[in-house]
């Protein structure tokens, strides 16, 4: 969803309220002496001790909490279901009883498969943050829990990651107001919370500018995690939208995580709403990042050179592939390399594209070869995704779209429809009256179905919750 989230004063208020010292009521005076010096006896008798010099209360900071809630709701239960789809079948839907859903992402333990998905109760604020789901059998997932914090922010970015045997959720945290360091310890960063117990997580820590030694940053949109040779988080790459860039962490020892490199363009800031240099999203394949830096298109990076804290220069020209009306949003490069898909999230009313495809083979000379759009589309794409020879795209209204491209002849890349699966039957709106509804990304993982092995797509619908479909052959 677009990046600038802007949280109503009463949520502000919510959190300092907890940090602020208690006031002192006033103390009455006693009451003046007769003018003779001489107290009353009455006067004696009904007096009262003067006050003693108790020190004032100090200011307490709540420390962040994490919790499962015991108790869900159940909205949002009543999805339409049945919709037109092709090569696409559904396998089951699982809501959350609440009404807004982010990010997804899939990790598996001991042979056991779970989604983490970001679940809001309200917009632009939450205490509700993400559940878990575990979808080994995928016909019949089984939700294990949803969990809050003690304070509200605004979240839609989950990833996950392992460290040997131990299993951990980067949680990206976006409050869109400045924030010294003690607020953006408990709204801002990126949470970390070990998953190795699915049914049990523990949040660990939070991460930002001012404890991993860089620039001070506190609002992260989005995340990605690179791995190492055993797969391995390595490094995490941060969208820190508060300054403008990307920052890089080195998350090797979690007791330790320290900034290794960042990057920031040129032109960095922003101007008007149609100006702002931010990154948005990262994409990291082999040794190639793909930076959505949304005005300033997209901008590929090394990935070892950034690692080692070297100074990160553009491999492609600066506005090299930044397609002339569109917001890099998010992008992802085909199984090859040799191009990228690159994506804006703005819905028009003219038929324009908001999905193009680039010939990067030459990377001092991108060049734009196809632009792809579905006919009579109810929204604009989201997040991208690649497997094999097939692009997966949350297309918000439009549910999930499936392509299939083929650069087996450079000069002639094709791209065409392959799947879809439709999640609504007329234009709707999120809980916050955004027509950003509809499906938000996707995960893939080989399963069983109905006895048969074939790959699911695990989609989420960002008020429905989870939907999980299986590819047909």
């Amino acid at each position: 969803m677009t990046t600038r989230v802007f949280i109503v004063a009463v949520s502000i208020l919510l959190v300092l309220s907890s940090c602020a010292p208690a006031v002192p009521s006033p103390t009455e005076s006693s009451p003046p002496a007769r003018e003779t010096g001489t107290p009353s006896p009455e006067l004696e008798e009904t007096s009262t001790p003067a006050p003693s010099n108790t020190p004032k209360p100090t200011a307490t900071w709540v420390p962040l909490q994490l919790s499962k809630i015991e108790t869900l709701p159940e909205g949002c239960t009543d999805m339409e279901q049945g919709l037109p789809g092709e090569m696409l079948r559904e396998v089951a839907y699982l809501p959350s009883g609440f009404c807004f859903h982010g990010e997804l992402d899939i990790f598996e333990i001991d042979g056991r498969v779970y989604i983490a998905q970001v679940v809001m109760d309200k917009l632009p604020t939450s205490n509700v943050a993400f559940r878990i789901i575990d979808v080994t059998d995928t016909e019949q997932p089984a939700m294990l829990g949803v969990w809050e914090w003690n304070i509200p922010t605004y979240w839609s970015d989950i990833k996950a990651f392992r460290q040997g045997d131990r299993w951990f959720l980067a949680l990206s945290r976006g409050p869109p107001f400045d924030m010294d360091v003690r607020l953006c310890t408990l709204a801002g960063g990126i949470a970390l919370i070990e998953v190795t117990d699915p049914a049990s997580p523990k949040f660990l820590k939070v991460l930002n500018g001012q404890n991993t030694g860089g620039k001070f940053w506190c609002n992260s949109h989005t995340a990605e995690v690179s791995r190492d040779a055993d797969g391995n988080g390595a490094y995490l790459y941060v969208s820190a939208v508060d300054i403008f860039d990307l920052r890089v962490l080195d998350i090797r020892d979690l007791e330790n995580v320290v900034e290794a490199g960042h990057y920031t363009h040129p032109d960095a800031g922003y101007y008007n709403d149609r100006n702002v240099f931010i990154v948005h999203d990262t994409t990291i394949v082999d040794d190639r990042v793909y930076v959505a830096y949304w005005s300033a298109g997209v901008i590929i990076l090394d990935r070892q050179a950034l690692e080692a804290g070297k100074l990160a220069k553009p491999l492609n020209p600066l506005d090299s592939i930044d397609p002339w009306g569109l917001q890099a949003h998010h992008a992802f490069p085909t199984t090859d390399g040799q191009f990228v898909f690159v994506e804006d999230e703005f819905a028009t009313d003219v038929p324009e594209s908001r999905l193009r495809l680039y010939d990067i083979r030459d990377l001092g000379s991108p060049k734009e070869v196809a632009a792809i759009a579905i006919p009579d589309s109810l929204g604009s794409p989201h997040n991208l995704l690649v497997s094999g020879n097939l692009l997966f795209v949350g297309w918000y209204q439009d549910g999930v779209r499936v392509f299939e491209y083929d650069t087996s002849d450079p000069e002639q890349p094709s791209v065409e429809p392959y799947a879809f699966k439709a999640v609504r039957s007329t234009r709707t709106r999120n809980i916050g009256g955004d027509p950003y509804d509809g499906t938000w990304g996707v995960r893939l993982h080989e399963c069983q179905v109905g006895g048969e092995p074939t790959t699911c797509v695990f989609a989420s619908d960002i008020t429905y919750g989870l939907i999980i479909l299986a590819l047909e052959p």
